[in-house]
């Protein structure tokens, strides 16, 4: 029998109730960690692939954590949409960035739990994630309740930021799926 971390779905609710959305229009967001396992250059890539192809929209790619912004910022600023790309560090309450955004991206090469995207799910917002080792295949139950692609793989994820943005991708009822699964996590049934 597989026991998940538990998650204190009251207090996230009340944090997401809390919470300010950021002003940022329409935008993709990632909450992690700045590091290199957690594959942010994978997520620079696709967000510039996307927004090139889709003629340079008036989309942002905001990164919500603390970590080494300086060395991703520098990368960033290498991509045609540099000004599209925002680092606001880490946050006491990220779930307003969260619940604002088209979508959250975690794209890490290797997961234990994947906290952020029941998280994630929980402000009622659309996971694209890595189907990495351990954890976000099972969260977003194979698919039903999120998105997934292969980890590194750049031209994947971008194909899901566009089906995202012009609304190609079944958003709604993965959503739906993944709010009405987030019962599995709680410290109840975890008990």
């Amino acid at each position: 029998m597989r026991v998940y971390n538990p998650v204190d779905i009251d207090d996230v609710h009340r944090k997401i109730a809390a919470a300010d959305v950021p002003h940022y229009g329409k935008y993709f967001v990632s909450v992690a960690r700045l590091s290199g396992d957690k594959d942010i250059e994978t997520v620079l890539r696709a967000f510039d692939i996307f927004w090139q192809k889709n003629n340079r929209p008036d989309v942002y790619m905001v990164f919500v954590g603390g970590g080494d912004v300086n060395k991703y910022r520098t990368i960033a600023d290498t991509f045609a949409s540099r000004d599209q790309i925002v680092f606001v560090g880490a946050q006491k309450n990220p779930f307003g960035f969260m619940r604002g955004a088209l979508a959250h991206i975690l794209s890490s090469k290797a997961e234990g739990m994947g906290v952020v995207l029941v998280e994630s799910m929980l402000a009622g917002t659309l996971n694209i994630a890595s189907d990495c080792k351990n954890g976000p295949r099972e969260i977003l139950m194979d698919g039903a309740a999120g998105l997934l692609f292969m980890p590194g793989d750049a031209d994947a994820l971008a194909m899901h930021m566009e089906n995202v943005w012009k609304n190609k991708a079944p958003i709604k009822q993965m959503i739906k799926v993944a709010t009405q699964s987030c019962t599995r996590f709680s410290a109840e049934n975890i008990i």
